[in-house]
């Protein structure tokens, strides 16, 4: 029986065996590197892009079958930015590989991408996360001093000036219901394709995939009535999308769009 197709997750700063050894030791089939070029044209622009050209040679030597994607558009330095990209990633892999095992570099990158990662693997259990120890180091010990110590021995770090705290955006781990998710998916492929959602039509493809759920009538009414019907589609999906701020405060009618957040919670939860 063949292995299972294999995917690592990394990112690229200034390190290279970091990311390209568990890509070789677990034998990737595909590979995605994010990185992120804050000011391209400057000589630190330059390193980084060194050292990923470096990360992506030591992998195609090794591994000249493996599939190298790079993510650069990604701002690998915005932790809510990061999370969500890394959920839209998931859920393209899943669909183009739904039998592959994905690995995860915990190890490798700017804090943020590493809590982004963190809160992936927390909602995407099945992913598999790892770290890498380092066996030795580039920099010999008074090399060290030199970058870790000034002229007068005082111990200051690589950073001399940092910019005032701020705030993370929190993220809520908590998965919202399932039936919101999907029905929220039908509505925005409407949108997809140019569409306007009317309720029958959503009503219809609700019923087909079980996700219509009527949990209050009115005035002892039937539901197959077209008023009640538009009603239990207002109070128990449009309505509650707005309150969760996952399609714009507008009249349905007006064919309100997703907002950023409606999209986050599809790219995280939606696993079809």
């Amino acid at each position: 029986m063949p292995d299972k197709y294999t995917i690592v997750i990394s990112c690229v700063t200034t390190e290279t065996v970091m990311v390209s050894s568990p890509v070789i030791h677990y034998q990737a089939d595909e590979v995605h590197l994010f990185r992120y070029i804050r000011d391209p044209g400057t000589p630190k622009a330059q390193l980084y892009d060194d050292h990923f050209k470096e990360t992506c040679r030591q992998i195609s030597e090794s591994l000249p079958q493996c599939l190298i994607v790079e993510h650069s558009d990604a701002v690998i330095y915005d932790f809510s930015s990061m999370t969500r990209s890394l959920g839209k990633l998931y859920s393209r892999l899943m669909q183009e590989h739904p039998d592959s095992v994905v690995y995860a570099n915990f190890s490798s990158g700017p804090s943020e991408f590493i809590a982004s990662l963190g809160v992936f693997s927390f909602l995407n259990p099945e992913v598999k996360l790892f770290k890498v120890s380092t066996k030795s180091y580039t920099l010999d010990t008074p090399e060290y001093r030199l970058l870790y110590y000034d002229d007068n021995g005082k111990p200051v770090g690589l950073s001399r000036e940092v910019y005032p705290p701020r705030p993370v955006p929190s993220v809520k781990l908590d998965k919202p219901d399932e039936i919101l998710v999907k029905s929220l998916r039908i509505y925005n492929d409407f949108l997809q394709r140019g569409e306007r959602p009317l309720v029958p039509e959503m009503q219809r493809i609700l019923e087909e995939k079980g996700l219509w759920v009527v949990r209050h009538r009115t005035n002892g009414g039937k539901y197959g009535d077209g008023t009640l019907d538009r009603n239990n589609f207002y109070r128990n999906y449009s309505d509650v999308w707005k309150i969760l701020g996952w399609i714009e405060d507008k009249d349905l009618r007006e064919c309100p769009k997703l907002t950023e957040e409606g999209e986050a919670v599809i790219d995280l939860f939606w696993n079809e």
